[in-house]
């Protein structure tokens, strides 16, 4: 081959590969889609989330999950005192209370929040393949400043409890009203700890210092649990309501003390036509008492089978004295707040 032929026929080889190289190229992806945050939604004003999906409204819902996700793991990451505050009971029954202050960075709350509020859609991108990418964004400081309204309207409600708590006389009502303080606070610590997260500040405890005052509280309440059974169930239902008293904070006393748990127990067996069984039908009924109102009454009936008479009654006290038990302290639990 002559060199000059030689020569064209490599130079048209490379305009080949040339035009090959040249020819058309993915379509670039938005540098959001790797990174949330950029100069138009930076990190210190907007918390960002990416998410994807094969529409936009699925692409946006995922996004908004990806965002509550990140939220909640940064929530459940900020200190909290209370998980460091320990409770101890001196010898005279005082209770006294220690913060390991230097520590607080090992501390750790699980309040989340199921909504976020505010977040917007900013930018939406559709690769080549037709997936759909969305980016959400909430501004900062503006979603602070729509919690800490709702914290005004807690703070409020807070104050209103507390008044019902200052008039009453009675412990057991005062413990009653408290909890329902409680609760408000525990809300409010969730907006505050967001907010934490949000503007990257130290917020205001306000929970811990009532679930101490809570503690300090119940225990100067004394509660005399009376059982009304036969001998044995009576011991042995006795055991477990002040037990579950003790195990919630409140000193057992006798009759000297001025709120009262009265237990009654009634165990019945029983034979069914064509059954090889033998039953026991036990009622169990509960009420907590405070100096005037009744705050808790609880009643459970059940019926309990075995092969043997005696087996089924006693297994009918183990209901009694386990499930019966429990549920009562559930529910003492859960509407204890709602009697103020």
């Amino acid at each position: 081959m002559k060199p000059l032929k030689k020569m064209a026929l490599v130079l048209s080889f490379l305009a080949l590969l040339v035009s090959c190289a040249s020819g058309p190229q993915a379509k670039a992806h938005p540098s959001w889609m790797d990174s949330p945050y950029d100069k138009a939604y930076d990190e210190a004003t907007y918390l960002c989330a990416v998410g994807s999906g094969s529409t936009r409204q699925r692409a946006v819902d995922a996004a908004l999950s990806s965002l509550s996700q990140v939220f909640n793991a940064q929530v459940k990451s900020v200190t909290e005192v209370t998980s460091l505050s320990t409770a101890a009971t001196d010898m005279q029954g005082n209770v006294t209370f220690t913060d390991a202050s230097e520590m607080l960075e090992m501390g750790s709350i699980t309040s989340e929040t199921d909504q976020i509020i505010g977040a917007e859609v900013v930018s939406v991108h559709t690769d080549e393949l037709g997936r759909v990418y969305a980016r959400v964004a909430l501004h900062r400081k503006q979603t602070a400043d729509l919690y800490q309204g709702k914290i005004r309207d807690l703070a409020t409600s807070i104050a209103q409890q507390r008044m019902a708590l200052a008039k009453s006389a009675d412990p057991l009502r005062q413990y009653v009203a408290l909890l329902g303080v409680r609760d408000l606070a525990r809300q409010q610590q969730s907006l505050l700890d967001q907010i934490q997260v949000l503007l990257k500040q130290p917020q205001q405890q306000v929970f811990s210092p009532i679930q101490r005052e809570l503690t300090a509280l119940a225990q100067a309440i004394s509660i005399q649990v009376m059982v009304d059974a036969d001998a044995q169930s009576s011991t042995a239902l006795q055991s477990a309501f002040e037990k579950g008293l003790q195990n919630l904070g409140f000193q057992v006393g006798g009759a000297q003390a001025a709120s009262t748990l009265a237990v009654t127990y009634r165990v019945e067996p029983m034979v069914l036509a064509d059954s090889p069984y033998r039953y026991a039908r036990y009622v169990l009924t509960a009420q907590l008492k405070g100096a005037d109102a009744t705050y808790v009454s609880y009643e459970k009936t059940e019926r309990e089978a075995a092969m043997a008479e005696a087996d089924a009654v006693a297994r009918a006290l183990r209901a009694a004295t386990g499930d019966g038990v429990d549920e009562f302290f559930t529910l003492m639990l859960s509407t204890l707040g709602d009697e103020t």
